[in-house]
């Protein structure tokens, strides 16, 4: 029961409360039901024809949907604007949108009659638009787990070009159509609708997908797909088909070799049947590759800190191809807690995937105190991290990296310096490299980025055996990944060191 009394004013928790709902600018999935007259609704033959649809996601024992399903906010909406010719509709309708009410907790058509237990009341009478039912006889409750619905009611808008968002409980629901992009009169537009693929390589290789829509009033039937790496041509992809307008595709391309440290990747779709794109403007996507951590050793370290629902935590180490090496959680309720860390020996020179799992949705932090994570390898390298603040990730969060040797040849043969670590990291503004020297050393300090380009340089000079603490000043640098060296006597160890703001 927790947290429920906190939104019982606003929103009735979804039974499925591990779903995170879809971010805003989403695209809509697909979906084909049948209503409680009989009649089957495609949605995306809805937006083909240019409707904006309403989706009032609800639960028959939910007492804020009860109250907006009686606003008639909906109602108003869909016999003012719903679809011309259509039951209950006004004779001077728009004609620009859809209504749909979906009972998605998969009670009956008896419940949403007013009968059974649990029910508010009668959802059915004086309700114009369809009403459809997800007890499993006709439609089952798969389009809520598609929509990720966390609570109810949850309203969504979506526009004929898939695109959503959460509209909420707005008493005028119309104002959110003038939002969504006009029905397209371009003759051939291929629009660069989304990158679908990964953006983190564990090995250097990465195969790009893209979605793509016909925002054009010409069947698609060709275009060109351009990939850049920092601005070079990597491939061109022809793509032949058929798209009707708004229909979309998702297309794997070549796959993009040797990224290193971090790669700005740009996907550009042009040549729409063989012609002139009549909107430029909407042809390119990017993202930045980056290459996964690279540990410097073999043994792995695991720490959490709770937040005060440590039964909702958990975590695991997987394989390249999906076997889980080590996992952890869930934890005891109560109080934000540090838990043991657990250490791990894999295997060298390998791709693993850390994921961090809240079941709830709403990660380490905030109201309930504010937890994080961190995964280092044997040399205090820090593979990833994350909490610790009033931000965190919702449902999980993953990182990939690949293990090095169990000793790392750096450190072996710089046997001036021992027992060097460096903190905090992530770090802000200030670091402190701590390390001790074994004999007097010729000593100096600098900072690289994945580039391999020098960001900070001190030359510390001679220094007497010992423990040295340095403080390394960060502000003037960029947020990213970069190398602190530590350089003695020509020999060199390197950390690997996050700068966040």
């Amino acid at each position: 029961m927790k947290r429920i009394l906190l939104i019982a004013l606003v929103a009735c928790l979804s039974v499925s409360s591990s779903f995170a709902q879809l971010p805003n600018s989403s695209i809509a999935p697909d979906w084909t039901l049948t209503d409680l007259n009989g009649t089957t609704h495609n949605m995306y033959s809805y937006l083909d024809s240019g409707y904006t649809v309403f989706i009032d996601f609800s639960a028959v024992w939910c007492g804020p949907c009860w109250s907006y399903h009686n606003s008639g906010a909906l109602e108003n909406l869909y016999i003012d604007h719903g679809p011309a010719g259509y039951p209950n509709v006004s004779p001077t309708t728009t004609n620009d949108v859809m209504v749909f009410f979906i009972e998605g907790d998969g009670n009956t058509t008896a419940n949403l009659g007013g009968s059974g237990g649990g029910t508010l009341g009668d959802w059915i009478t004086g309700t114009p638009y369809p009403i459809i039912c997800t007890d499993g006889t006709v439609n089952n409750t798969t389009v809520t787990s598609a929509y990720s619905i966390g609570y109810w009611p949850t309203i969504y808008r979506i526009c004929p070009d898939r695109v959503l968002i959460e509209s909420g409980q707005s008493s005028n629901p119309y104002s959110f159509v003038s939002s969504c992009p006009p029905p397209t009169t371009n003759i051939n537009d291929v629009k660069a609708m989304a990158y679908e693929g990964a953006t983190e390589t564990c090995l250097g290789d990465l195969t790009p997908e893209i979605k793509v829509q016909n925002y054009g009033l010409t069947t698609l039937t060709s275009f060109d797909i351009e990939v850049l790496v920092n601005g070079v041509q990597n491939s061109v992809t022809p793509w032949t088909g058929n798209l009707a307008t708004y229909q979309l595709t998702t297309i794997p391309l070549p796959t993009i070799s040797g990224i290193t440290g971090t790669s700005q990747i740009e996907i550009k779709t042009t040549n729409p049947n063989g012609g002139t794109d009549d909107d430029m403007s909407n042809n390119d996507v990017s993202f930045t590759a980056t290459l996964a951590y690279q540990a410097a050793h073999v043994d792995v370290t695991v720490a959490i800190t709770t937040d005060q629902y440590g039964s909702e935590t958990t975590w695991d180490i997987k394989t390249g191809s999906g076997l889980a090496i080590a996992s952890g959680g869930p934890y005891a309720d109560g109080s934000v807690s540090v838990q043991t860390p657990v250490t791990t020996t894999l295997s060298q020179d390998e791709c693993y995937t850390f994921t961090i799992y809240d079941s709830y949705g709403d990660g380490l932090c905030c109201s309930y105190g504010n937890g994080g994570y961190s995964l280092t390898d044997g040399n205090s390298y820090t593979l990833a991290s994350g909490g610790y603040t009033t931000t965190s990730f919702s449902d999980e969060e993953s990182s990939q990296f690949r293990t090095g040797v169990s000793s790392p040849s750096s450190v072996e043969e710089n046997t001036i310096v021992n027992t060097i670590s460096i903190y905090p990291n992530p770090v802000n503004d200030i670091a402190t490299l701590s390390f001790t020297t074994t004999e007097k050393s010729k000593t100096a300090i600098n900072i690289t980025n994945i580039l391999g380009e020098i960001v900070y340089n001190n030359e510390i000079g001679s220094l007497t055996s010992g423990q040295h603490i340095m403080p390394i000043s960060t502000s003037g640098i960029s947020e990213g990944m970069y190398f602190v060296n530590l350089i003695t006597n020509n020999k060199i160890i390197t950390k690997k060191i996050t700068i966040v703001r």
